[in-house]
């Protein structure tokens, strides 16, 4: 039980700033910018994944070719680890134990143990693997393809590719419904989101959008879906029910990077154009504010804990 006296950890959004090789630590209840990491000149950071259990946020690198691990406890780099010749999506297991690192130029996967700092394995996958992410319960990974039109479902246990699924163009951004059973892949091209059904491993919609659309995230009940529009300096917001858009909300320039906080109350809006999150309330759907970043923030991930 815990006393009056007690407190708890502050809850953080790691932002990988790209243009000046930072990442902006967030506090969440504040909403304000509590420390500035430097992540080492010339890296670019770009993706990031945490692990609330953990107590990690990981970092992916291009121009470095490798990824920084930050303890979110000190907010500090702790260990950097060469990986691959590009990588750029990242994301890891709720334990924080296991890491996967997409290579934009080698086309493949690598498995981090986040335990002994080794490369497990490599996984070969489509052209430009962009978007990652991880589904603890039924041991997958999923894995867009940008430049082969794909998605990939990989088995985390086995490292074996299960399904390949052809979707819309240029699939970039990922997101997954909280019980497993929707993907939606986010098609910067065609400007639309493919919806798959995981268990049929089969594409069952296709939901039309903004202009060069390239992240998103699922409310935490499921039923809302929010896509950033880099053209239209946009975020979709879709009805996952109907799987029809019901509000667009203008936020800052290019956005890119997005994420909502446990709670389902704010969605975080990464703003590359203009160095700038745009903060929503996902009750009103209006921006509450507004916070200066770094130069080129991406966020390209889960850049917010979650502990489910």
């Amino acid at each position: 039980m815990l006393s009056a006296c007690s407190t708890l950890p502050p809850s953080y959004a790691f932002m990988t700033n790209q243009l000046n090789d930072s990442v902006s630590v967030i506090d969440l209840e504040t909403q304000k910018i509590v420390k500035t990491i430097d992540i080492g000149e010339g890296k670019r950071p770009a993706g990031i994944a945490t692990s609330q259990a953990g107590h990690k946020a990981f970092v992916s690198n291009p121009d470095g070719m490798d990824i920084a691990i930050i303890d979110t406890n000190t907010l500090e780099v702790t260990n950097r680890i060469p990986v691959g010749a590009g990588p750029v999506g990242i994301a890891t297991n709720k334990e924080g134990t296991r890491v996967y690192i997409a290579d934009w130029y080698k086309n493949i996967i690598s498995v981090l143990n986040a335990d002994t700092s080794k490369i497990i394995a490599t996984i070969p996958v489509g052209k430009s693997p962009a978007g990652l992410i991880v589904d603890d319960k039924q041991q997958r990974l999923y894995v867009t393809n940008r430049d082969d039109n794909t998605v990939m479902i990989i088995d985390t246990q086995h490292y074996g590719i299960l399904n390949t699924i052809k979707v819309g163009k240029a699939p970039f951004g990922v997101a997954l419904s909280p019980d497993g059973q929707t993907l939606y892949t986010v098609n910067v091209q065609s400007s639309d989101v493919s919806v798959i059904d995981t268990k049929q491993a089969k594409l069952v919609d296709t939901i039309d959008v903004g202009e060069w659309p390239y992240c998103a995230v699922v409310s935490p009940d499921g039923h809302t879906l929010y896509v950033t529009n880099q053209d239209d300096g946009t975020v979709s917001v879709i009805d996952t029910r109907s799987s029809s858009v019901i509000d667009t909300i203008e936020v800052g320039e290019s956005p890119d990077g997005i994420d909502i906080t446990e709670d389902g109350q704010f969605v975080y809006v990464v703003n590359w154009g203009e160095a700038t999150i745009s903060v929503i309330d996902s009750t009103t759907k209006k921006v509450v504010s507004t916070i200066k970043t770094g130069k080129g923030p991406r966020g390209f991930g889960q850049f917010i804990a979650k502990s489910k």
